[in-house]
C-alpha cells in the first residue's frame, strides 16, 4: 500500500509531475499569448508603414533623425 501512494505520488505519472506540467503548461500559455500579441503589434506596424507617409515620415524623423527639405536643426546644449 505504501509503495501504490509513493508511486501515486512521486512517480512518473503522480501528482507532482502533474503538478509541475500544470505549471509548464501555463507558462507556455502566457509565453505563446505574449508572442501573439507581439505578432499582431508587428503586423499592424507593417501595415502602417506600407500605407501611412505620414507615418513613416514621423519613423524617419524620431528614429533616424532626418529632417525636411529646407528645414534646420538647432541643438542646445543644456
Amino acid at each position: 500500500v505504501v509503495i501504490i501512494i509513493a508511486l501515486t505520488i512521486f512517480g512518473d505519472r503522480g501528482l507532482v509531475r502533474v503538478y509541475k506540467l500544470s505549471k509548464e503548461r501555463d507558462s507556455i500559455k502566457n509565453y505563446n499569448e505574449k508572442i501573439q500579441a507581439e505578432n499582431s503589434s508587428m503586423r499592424n506596424e507593417i501595415e502602417r508603414l506600407k500605407a501611412d507617409d505620414k507615418y513613416i515620415e514621423m519613423i524617419a524623423r524620431k528614429e533616424l533623425g532626418m529632417i525636411g527639405k529646407n528645414e534646420v536643426v538647432y541643438h542646445f546644449k543644456k
